[in-house]
């Protein structure tokens, strides 16, 4: 990694600990089970997702309070598409990501090898957390999925598996990759 992505690293992996501990106040009783970094196209910006089971179905029984149907496509898009998630850093005032998006923003070079940085920096840093152990106790982490997202990009699917492979067990990983099988 460049000079930028590497001290973006620290930033980043800082940022994520400051903030996922403050919104994990919100969620405590809850069960979480999936916490992705998303960013947009360019890798320009960057926020944290965090989902629980219970979030889910909160998301789940609202949908169905404004008509749309119950169905096995809606629920696994609402339990995997980050935007549709309960919980963000965007909750938090202040966000130490949302400063952190902003260093990003400033660099001068978003080509593809600066995307590719960024992605690796990023798995980087929740792969230090998920080793110190911030997220979950080391007994249920099997029962979490960590990603890395894009928006509004034709790379997502490939982003986010990837992603996976990298920060999961080969079991959570292989029910990951099929979390679109029922959409036909």
């Amino acid at each position: 990694m460049n000079n930028f992505f590497t001290a973006f690293q620290k930033e980043l992996t800082h940022a994520v600990h400051t903030d996922f501990t403050k919104l994990a106040q919100q969620f405590k009783s809850e069960t979480i089970y999936a916490i992705a970094l998303v960013t947009d196209s360019d890798a320009g910006t960057v926020y944290m997702a965090v989902n629980t089971e219970e979030g889910l179905q909160r998301k789940i029984e609202y949908y169905k309070s404004e008509g749309y149907p119950d169905t096995e496509t809606r629920r696994a898009t609402l339990r995997w598409v980050p935007d549709e998630w309960t919980y963000s850093d965007g909750d938090l005032k202040p966000s130490q990501l949302a400063k952190v998006s902003r260093i990003l923003m400033e660099r001068e070079d978003y080509s593809e090898e600066s995307q590719s940085e960024f992605y690796e920096a990023a798995t980087e840093a929740l792969q230090q957390l998920d080793q110190e152990g911030l997220f979950i106790d080391n007994a249920l982490r099997d029962q979490l999925t960590l990603f890395l997202s894009v928006v509004d990009d034709d790379r997502v699917d490939a982003i986010e598996n990837y992603s996976a492979k990298l920060l999961n067990s080969e079991s959570v990983y292989e029910q990951f990759v099929k979390r679109y099988d029922v959409i036909s």
